[in-house]
């Protein structure tokens, strides 16, 4: 079960998409969901599974392979510890805080499905053209690569980095997972899976 969440949750560095996705959910669903998946992305439970998906599938794929087995690990973790809560930010325009979803709350519950097309639209979002760039920008500058020993170094891994983790993460997405964090979020609303 542990694998499946992580499978589901490392894709979901996407749950900023929730807004185009759930104009039915109330701000408590949507608080509630973006907030069990930052915390659980950002976790000593997740970001190792994390890790291994991003050696699996991203090493191979860069120039230098054995500077990315033994450098990712740490890397990732202090990338993780800022992406995931800087992105499942219920606070945050692209999540929760959007025109009409916490205004007045709505008088029905989510439902297993529409919770889990909520993660899906956050998958796609994140991997949007304009959110990876963006996401790139943020973690190169000041906040991030400027914190460390070699800021150019770091930016420059950075630029090669998210571009192809996000999509290899996203691609460990599956519903069996997204259930899993929607009950952890809002528990019964996937009742098949209690």
């Amino acid at each position: 079960q542990l694998l499946v969440i992580m499978k589901f949750l490392l894709a979901l560095s996407a749950v900023l998409a929730i807004n185009t996705a759930t104009a039915e959910w109330t701000c408590d669903d949507c608080n509630a969901v973006v907030n069990t998946l930052g915390a659980y992305l950002s976790s000593g439970e997740s970001i190792p599974n994390q890790v291994d998906i991003l050696l699996a599938e991203v090493c191979p794929q860069v120039e230098d392979v054995d500077g990315c087995v033994n450098g990712l690990p740490a890397f990732w973790t202090k990338i993780a510890n800022v992406l995931w809560p800087g992105y499942y930010a219920p606070e945050a325009t692209w999540m929760c805080a959007q025109e009409g979803l916490c205004g007045a709350p709505a008088t029905r519950t989510i439902t297993c499905e529409e919770c889990n097309e909520g993660i899906m639209a956050t998958i796609e979002q994140i991997n949007s053209e304009e959110f990876v760039s963006g996401i790139v920008d943020a973690l190169s500058g000041d906040g991030f690569c400027g914190t460390v020993e070699d800021p150019e170094l770091c930016a420059t891994t950075i630029a090669v980095l998210i571009p192809l983790a996000l999509p290899a993460l996203a691609g460990a997405f599956d519903a069996e997972g997204g259930a899993i964090i929607c009950n952890r979020a809002i528990p019964d609303t996937c009742p098949a899976l209690n």
